[in-house]
């Protein structure tokens, strides 16, 4: 009987040490762009992550304003809100349908490092991405306890990107978390406003191509 207790003490504590925290707040990162093999930066900018455990608002700037993205993640389905032409529209994802076409390898490779560091007050651990063909990669760090489901990126690593790389036309972008804000997001932020028109991304094609 002891060692039947002892042994649901091990699984609990390991239990308990990969549990993911569920999060209602707001993830706030800045991206860049530098010179290769430089600290000159080219361009930079904000990105705002929010989310109420279910439903994720991320808030890019851009050239031309805030771009504003929202995925249900338990719906599988996102609205990337946009103005265009004076009207606005709120284009429709079907992420289940997007993942099943979406069947391509990978063009890179994460591997796990035991190098952990706090940022932002999180606890992280170090990974080494390597694009194909690249012989050195670049290090990104991930929370020990916070899921990755709130952003779309390396979805092989269960925690969530704090400080990590994605190519770009552009050139490397590097996102680096700088503040976490556990305040309840206001939840009218996470539905598509009544002005604006719901359309699927073929007929927005076929509206701005006529």
């Amino acid at each position: 009987m002891k060692q039947l207790i002892f042994l649901i003490g091990i699984v609990a504590l390991a239990f308990q040490s990969h549990a993911q925290n569920p999060v209602n707040g707001t993830f706030e990162y800045t991206a860049s762009i530098s010179l290769p093999d430089t600290n000159v930066v080219l361009k930079s900018w904000h990105v705002r992550v929010m989310t109420n455990d279910t439903i994720v608002r991320v808030e890019t700037e851009t050239q031309l304003g805030i771009q504003v993205y929202i995925r249900h993640m338990e719906l599988k389905k996102a609205y990337l809100l946009l103005d265009y032409d004076g009207n606005k529209y709120a284009i429709q994802t079907d992420l289940e349908e997007t993942n099943k076409r979406d069947t391509m390898a990978p063009e890179y490779s994460v591997k796990r490092t035991w190098k952990t560091k706090t940022i932002a007050g999180i606890k992280c651990r170090k990974y080494i991405v390597r694009d194909k063909n690249q012989t050195e990669g670049y290090d990104c760090w991930f929370a020990k306890k916070i899921d990755h489901k709130y952003l779309e990126v390396y979805p092989e690593v269960s925690g969530l990107a704090v400080d990590y790389y994605l190519p770009s036309p552009d050139g490397l972008i590097h996102y680096e978390l700088t503040q976490l804000n556990l305040t309840p997001v206001n939840r009218d932020l996470f539905g598509v406003p009544s002005d604006y028109k719901r359309l699927t991304f073929e007929e927005f094609v076929n509206m701005i191509s006529q």
